[in-house]
């Protein structure tokens, strides 16, 4: 039933919310779930069910006048149609550009790390080589880390960049279409919800170098090292998580669903609140992990700043 309650969102994008289109649509709805319940009573199978009843009431040009919505039909505003070659398409390049991606943010994450185990060791008395030297050493490895991961987000986001209208334009897609998107989407269900877990795990898991040996360790230089410790798991958790999330996103994106929906679209305080969010958070994030240098307890901000994010969401759609 959600494959013919989404078709019918579609079938009504662009018309007017006047009271006649709203109570159009529920007719339509009502009409077509119990067609559906019809069909399957009688033994058809659920896509035999909604293949027949898209094909009998899934064009409103025929039924505009019988709804009484004619007029509202005429005035419709222009939707963009995204053919099944250009589904395919953007599937396909996110599904390539993502390992990309992920390997492009697994540097930026790593970028700390030497700078960490340099310091840690010499407080280990490991390495015998003045603070300064090692200091110009971690940071030379950090710039360049960062460099060749911005190197990446440069030389591959171009590529995604002819389908940014689909993240924020709405658009139609016909039932075929929408199917083998919804295809895609179930044959990569398995892998992405395996990365998921495991990434969430890690993250969890990435928590305990620092926990641990701070309660069971005194030494001076041990903990520095368990916040490298750290951030190479979250920086792996995040790369598996990126990589194997491709396919889903994009599917996500097509099927106009979550953070893509036609609600969040249409809600442009949001989308500009988001845009600046996120950007701030970073900024934060980096200004006091840098100036204070406690890596091991910088990273509450992002959880911090998640939950936050989603109560701004919520109060903007409700205004919206």
């Amino acid at each position: 039933m959600n494959i013919i309650k989404n078709y019918l969102d579609n079938m009504f994008l662009g018309l007017p919310e006047t009271e006649d289109v709203k109570r159009a649509k529920k007719e339509l709805l009502a009409m077509m779930e119990d067609k559906y319940n019809e069909l399957k009573n009688s033994g058809k199978t659920e896509n035999e069910a909604i293949g027949i009843v898209i094909s009998e009431f899934g064009n409103l040009d025929e039924l505009a006048e019988t709804l009484g919505i004619k007029q509202a039909l005429e005035n419709k505003s222009d939707i963009i149609h995204v053919t099944y070659e250009e589904a395919e398409k953007y599937i396909e390049d996110s599904k390539n550009i993502a390992p990309k991606t992920a390997l492009g943010v697994f540097l930026c994450i790593m970028s700390p790390t030497l700078l960490l185990l340099l310091l840690g060791l010499r407080e280990l008395d490991a390495l015998q080589i003045k603070e300064d030297r090692l200091i110009a050493a971690g940071l030379t490895a950090l710039i360049a880390l960062v460099a060749a991961g911005v190197s990446y987000f440069i030389r591959y986001s171009s590529i995604l960049d002819k389908y940014e209208y689909l993240q924020k334009s709405v658009f139609e897609l016909d039932y075929s279409t929408e199917q083998a998107v919804r295809s895609a989407m179930a044959q990569d269900e398995h892998s992405y919800k395996s990365a998921v877990n495991t990434s969430v795990i890690l993250y969890i898991l990435s928590i305990l170098p620092i926990f641990l040996i701070s309660l069971l360790l005194d030494i001076d230089g041990a903990s520095t090292i368990s916040v490298a410790v750290t951030l190479t798991i979250v920086a792996y958790a995040t790369y598996n998580l990126i990589n194997k999330g491709g396919i889903n996103n994009a599917c996500q994106v097509l099927l106009q669903q979550g953070d893509y929906s036609i609600k969040t679209k249409s809600n442009k305080t949001l989308q500009t609140i988001s845009k600046v969010y996120w950007l701030v958070i970073v900024a934060v994030y980096l200004t006091y992990s840098f100036i204070t240098q406690k890596w091991g307890i910088s990273w509450i901000i992002w959880p911090i700043a998640g939950i936050l994010y989603v109560i701004i969401k919520t109060v903007a759609e409700e205004k919206q």
